[in-house]
């Protein structure tokens, strides 16, 4: 029954967004012979809800984001973003390693066509594959079409499908962006759209403690984390790795574990219990 109820708040969500999106020009043309600012509200309105669903990365009106998932002991989801870099990939797996965590690295197709032995390597060392599209286009995600954004999936999908047989089961947009096209493609793929619970903004931060202390901030039990690789390789590339380590140092110290969540605590989350 909550499983229904979730799916009938979320169908209602979309369809008044889209019904939304039609209505809103049609008023202001009704309206604009009397008062043309009067006439422009609903447009204007219209326009920012549509944004706040399309741009919020956590906002659920297109349709379900996993945001955290469903534990009473201290452990937490850690997600690393935009590998796999020559750069990262395999000393964050050391990392991992030391401090006896896991995590789902979410990738880039046309990263991985370089890297194919990354995704061998993060598999053996019991971590997770996860896709982050092909091309990873973070500016204009939010405005493709249907096919472009079904090929950037498929694309890495195949990719993907070239390590070991683990087929992917999650997907994160760049950026977080959707749109209206974006959940029906994910749920013919069986893909899960991957949010996040607290992230340490490390694309922007220049301090690695304080990415970090960001990070611990907002943990709690079930918790999702986002972090990056990638990031400035050439400027300084120790960066992402310094992040990651005072995460994984500050949350250990706190008693909390790095794991991958089971099917169960997923869908026990989704269905909002």
């Amino acid at each position: 029954m909550a499983d229904d109820n979730l799916t009938e708040r979320r169908s209602f969500s979309r369809g008044a967004l889209l019904v939304l999106a039609l209505a809103a020009p049609m008023a202001t043309i009704a309206l604009f012979r009397a008062n043309p600012v009067i006439a422009l509200a609903p447009l204007f309105v219209s326009h920012m809800l549509l944004l706040y669903a399309t741009l919020a990365p956590n906002c659920q009106w297109w349709g379900p984001v996993l945001r955290s998932f469903a534990t009473t002991d201290q452990e937490v989801w850690l997600t690393i973003d935009d590998g796999p870099s020559s750069a990262h990939t395999e000393k964050m797996l050391d990392l991992l390693e030391t401090f006896d965590a896991r995590a789902t690295f979410f990738l880039v197709g046309r990263k991985v066509e370089s890297r194919p032995h990354s995704v061998t390597e993060i598999l053996a060392r019991g971590h997770a594959i996860a896709n982050h599209t092909f091309t990873h286009p973070s500016g204009t995600f939010w405005c493709r079409n249907r096919r472009t954004i079904a090929t950037e999936i498929d694309r890495c999908a195949e990719l993907l499908r070239s390590g070991p047989d683990r087929p992917a089961q999650f997907f994160r947009a760049p950026a977080g962006q959707k749109n209206p096209f974006l959940h029906p493609i994910l749920a013919r793929r069986g893909l899960a759209l991957v949010g996040w619970t607290v992230r340490g903004l490390d694309t922007v931060r220049r301090d690695p403690a304080v990415v970090a202390a960001r990070i611990a901030r907002g943990l709690s039990p079930g918790a999702i984390v986002l972090l990056h690789e990638a990031q400035r390789t050439k400027r300084n590339p120790d960066f992402n790795l310094r992040c990651l380590e005072l995460t994984l140092q500050s949350a250990t110290e706190r008693g909390y574990r790095f794991i991958i969540p089971t099917a169960g605590q997923l869908r026990t989350r989704a269905a909002g219990k």
